[in-house]
C-alpha cells in the first residue's frame, strides 16, 4: 500500500508536465476556443443572420447649454446627428441613462432604408423610414432604448458608441 501511494507521488523527470498544469493547459485551450465556438452560432431557428453592423469615425461634442440640443437634457429625449455610416442616434433614456448608437439597423445594416429611427409613443426605437403618409418600415425590427432588439429579424443588439457627460457637456466617440 505505501508503495503505491509513493508511487503517485513521485514525479518523473522526463514528463514535464504535472497534474495540475495540465489542467491548467486544459483550462487555458477551453478559454480560447469557447468564444470562437460561440462566434459561429449567429443563426437563429430561421436561417436569419444578424450582420455585423459597420461603425464610421465618430467625435461629437454636445453642448446641453445650447438651444438646439437642451432637449437633450430631459430625461425621454433623443437626438440625430451626423457621424458613423447612417448617422448617431444620442438618446437620454427616461432612467437617466446615456446611449449613443449607429443608426444602421442590426438586421442587413447596409440596406438604404435600414435607418434605426425613435417612435416615443410607444417609447422604442424601429427600422425604416418616415414618410409623409406615415412610417414605412425596411424590416420588422423594434428595439428598446437601450439597444436591445424586441421583435423583428434583428437577433443582435444595436452598434454602440461611447458616450459621456460632464456636467453640461455630453461627448460621443469611438
Amino acid at each position: 500500500m505505501t508503495l503505491l501511494a509513493n508511487s503517485k507521488t513521485t514525479m518523473n523527470s522526463a514528463n514535464p508536465i504535472t497534474p495540475n498544469k495540465g489542467i491548467r493547459w486544459f483550462a487555458l485551450g477551453f478559454a480560447l476556443l469557447l468564444p470562437a465556438l460561440l462566434s459561429l452560432q449567429s443563426c437563429d431557428g430561421n436561417s436569419q443572420v444578424t450582420e455585423k453592423i459597420p461603425t464610421g469615425p465618430v467625435n461629437l461634442n454636445i453642448d446641453l447649454n445650447l438651444p438646439a440640443y437642451m432637449q437633450l437634457a430631459n430625461p425621454g429625449s433623443h437626438a440625430y446627428f451626423e457621424g458613423g455610416v447612417k448617422g448617431v442616434l444620442v438618446i437620454h433614456d427616461y432612467d437617466d441613462s446615456w446611449y449613443a448608437f449607429e443608426r444602421g439597423c442590426a438586421f442587413q445594416p447596409l440596406d438604404n432604408c435600414s435607418r434605426i429611427w425613435t417612435d416615443s409613443v410607444n417609447i422604442q426605437l424601429q427600422c425604416g423610414t418616415p414618410t409623409s403618409t406615415g412610417f414605412q418600415p425596411c424590416c420588422s425590427s423594434k428595439y428598446t432604448y437601450s439597444g436591445f432588439p424586441l421583435q423583428g429579424e434583428a437577433r443582435g443588439r444595436l452598434a454602440r458608441y461611447q458616450i459621456q457627460r460632464s456636467g453640461n457637456a455630453v461627448m460621443v466617440f469611438n
